[in-house]
């Protein structure tokens, strides 16, 4: 206490409280004495904020009017958030499609629906998957699909929203295909054997067969469910089924089918189902 006295701050706090005491003394009587004056101030200050922020914030509309704008503002903020997100499929959409460009090009009359896979079959040793499109889609049983550099499958089960993918490394694809250098034919299937090195067969070639390493297999699209010239993949290797009795040629696709994503289904082309027509015409 004695070392604030001597700093003479304390001095000098009760010398003003004085001045002020003596102040409000002599001018008791006056309305504008200093301490007053100081309120109102502050007071008419206050009051004069409260009244411009009430008109800024009001222009006079009622609780209700004003709970009717802020409804209004919550929906059209709810219908642009919609707008956002289908503006982010369309665009993943036209991305995923684009992959897919040259083909569209080449062929004009092909319909194409741009998937993704969703899941993948952990006991299928042919790598079959799930996509993310279905019959809503106007995806159909038997549809090819295609990877980005050639035909990887077809549609084997479809519901409304998804679609499974049986992929032409399974036994159970039979696809008629053909040599593009030397003509030769055969059929596409896959097998055990070769699933996990991501290749398949080209079978049933003929024992005077011209087919080499390095050639592009490709569709035949005889049978109306595949297109003609879809790309397949190249000859790697050729060799002779001594179960089946005949030549077979190993065949890469150009795409990883085990880890493929990006799909486009052709759901339509010219030619389509023509064969099927034209037995049951019969």
């Amino acid at each position: 206490m004695k070392e604030l006295w001597e700093s003479g701050k304390i001095r000098i706090l009760l010398s003003v409280l004085l001045v002020l005491i003596m102040l409000s003394m002599f001018t008791r009587n006056v309305e504008n004495n200093i301490i007053s004056t100081s309120v109102n101030t502050l007071t008419y200050g206050l009051s004069k904020v409260s009244a411009a922020a009430k008109e800024k914030n009001t222009d006079g509309l009622s609780y209700d009017e004003l709970k009717e704008q802020n409804e209004a503002l919550t929906d059209a903020n709810r219908e642009l958030r919609a707008r956002l997100v289908d503006y982010y499929d369309v665009k993943e959409e036209n991305a995923r499609l684009w992959k897919f460009y040259e083909l569209k090009k080449d062929n004009k009359d092909y319909h194409l629906v741009p998937a993704t896979a969703l899941r993948r079959d952990s006991n299928d040793e042919f790598y079959s998957f799930t996509i993310d499109k279905g019959t809503s889609s106007d995806i159909s049983v038997n549809d090819p699909v295609m990877g980005q550099n050639g035909l990887i499958g077809y549609i084997a089960e479809a519901d409304a929203n998804t679609a499974k993918v049986m992929t032409i490394l399974s036994p159970q694809t039979g696809i008629g295909a053909t040599d593009k250098a030397t003509k030769d034919t055969g059929i596409i299937k896959g097998s055990t054997e070769l699933a996990d090195k991501n290749l398949t067969m080209f079978a049933k070639l003929k024992s005077e067969h011209k087919v080499a390493e390095g050639d592009i297999i490709t569709t035949t699209g005889a049978s109306g469910i595949y297109p003609k010239n879809l790309v397949i993949g190249e000859v790697k290797d050729i060799s002779y089924d001594t179960y089946d009795t005949s030549y077979y040629a190993v065949i890469k696709p150009y795409d990883d089918i085990r880890r493929i994503v990006d799909v486009a289904v052709i759901t339509d082309f010219d030619g389509q189902g023509e064969i099927l027509r034209r037995t049951q015409d019969e």
